[in-house]
């Protein structure tokens, strides 16, 4: 049975939160995490001033905590003049990152975003005593500024805890419904949701695609094991 956590920290403990915490006006969205032994590669959007993106990108390669940085994909960001980088990012980890703690527990991390201040995750554990052994990990390591948003499990049930919509992809599939974006024809689009929630269009459509499939599996009362 699989345990969710949805938690809140600070950026400062976190790969990468601490350099984005620098920059004012910089948001991430996590896409993935690759987890190895000693080093973790997350793929990440990051949206903010192209000046103070290079600026992240040189901080990033010169930091001493990475290994490579690679910028694989750059997308403008409406007319506003920002624009969003995707990152690939070799991470060295060390005992204060949470990242470390999450792979040593076997946990999962489902996604991300982040602000100036914290950012906000999504994990998944196998069992109880995963979750048990992350939390153990915290205390051993005196993190303590974190919040816990909600814990539950997931099951086969009809009467399953479904709360697997972040709220970002509520807003996106609320937006996106009530614009006709799921009409047929179709009266809207990505690009002109994504207009009006201040993201990009690549971003809308991750956060609509991510909430849709969230949806269809507790409609149908698929078990999490599927969504990998």
């Amino acid at each position: 049975m699989s345990i969710l956590v949805e938690f809140s920290i600070s950026t400062d403990r976190f790969a990468l939160g601490d350099f984005i915490s620098r920059y004012e006006g910089l948001e991430a969205e996590l896409e993935r995490i690759v987890p190895t032994e000693d080093r973790a590669i997350p793929y990440v959007w990051v949206t903010g001033p192209p000046e103070t993106l290079d600026e992240l990108t040189d901080t990033l390669d010169e930091s001493g905590k990475t290994d490579d940085v690679t910028v694989l994909d750059d997308l403008s960001v409406n007319n506003s003049g920002n624009r969003s980088y995707l990152y690939r990012i070799e991470w060295v980890l060390d005992d204060l990152d949470i990242i470390k703690g999450i792979i040593s527990a076997q946990g999962s991390i489902l996604e991300g975003e982040a602000s100036n201040h914290y950012w906000r995750l999504r994990f998944r554990f196998e069992k109880h005593q995963r979750v048990a052994e992350f939390y153990q990990y915290l205390a051993d390591n005196e993190i303590t500024d974190f919040t816990i948003d909600s814990i539950y499990e997931l099951t086969n049930s009809s009467g399953r805890d479904s709360k697997t919509l972040t709220p970002q992809q509520r807003e996106a599939l609320t937006v996106a419904a009530q614009d006709g974006y799921f009409d047929i024809p179709r009266e809207t689009n990505l690009k002109a949701i994504g207009d009006e929630l201040g993201i990009t269009q690549q971003a809308t459509s991750e956060r609509v695609r991510r909430g849709v499939r969230n949806v269809v599996f507790d409609t149908l009362n698929l078990p999490e094991t599927s969504r990998d």
